[in-house]
């Protein structure tokens, strides 16, 4: 959390993603993330600049209370992860993992238009243990409203002597 409210990080990944960006950055999205503690926003926007900027632009002059940070690569999003209260990511496994290793609630929401099952099928499987929250671009909203993100099980840590372990066998 900053020192003026929560947190929430959005990553799209390396591919555009224009309808969480669009969303996201929308007037009642942000009121609603507003209304719940969360005083920035910040964007990992990939090749979907130019949707976060007609969002931002439409928005500036309609609600100033979040302040809304966006860029389109980083060599690590890990700093923002970390400092995330929430994380809300597009269903690549590596954000997926990444994101969970922080220990911090996470969203998935799946691009219906780059879509492999496998994508789908990993964000149901981790929902349902309990590790992170499955959406779909239109329940995103109502997922955000519901806060059912607050309640979810810790991923387990990972255990590195697991595979030293395996080697020294071999």
């Amino acid at each position: 959390m900053s020192e003026n409210g929560k947190i929430i990080f959005v990553t799209v990944g390396s591919t555009g993603f224009d309808q969480i960006v669009n969303l996201i950055s929308s007037i009642p999205c942000l009121k609603l993330l507003k209304s719940q503690g969360f005083a920035k926003l910040i964007v990992q926007y990939g090749k979907s600049q130019n949707a976060f900027n007609d969002a931002i632009q439409t928005r500036n002059n309609q609600i100033n209370e979040i302040e809304i940070i966006g860029y389109d690569y980083k060599p690590s999003l890990s700093e923002d992860m970390k400092n995330a209260d929430l994380i809300i990511s597009h269903a690549g496994s590596g954000s997926i993992l990444e994101s969970l290793r922080f220990h911090k609630p996470l969203i998935v929401v799946v691009n219906e238009n780059l879509m492999d099952n496998h994508q789908m099928e990993l964000a149901i499987e981790l929902q349902n243990k309990g590790y992170l929250v499955y959406s779909s671009i239109s329940d995103l909203l109502e997922v955000l409203n519901s806060c059912t993100y607050e309640n979810l099980i810790p991923f387990p840590v990972l255990d590195k002597s697991l595979f030293a372990n395996v080697l020294s066998e071999l």
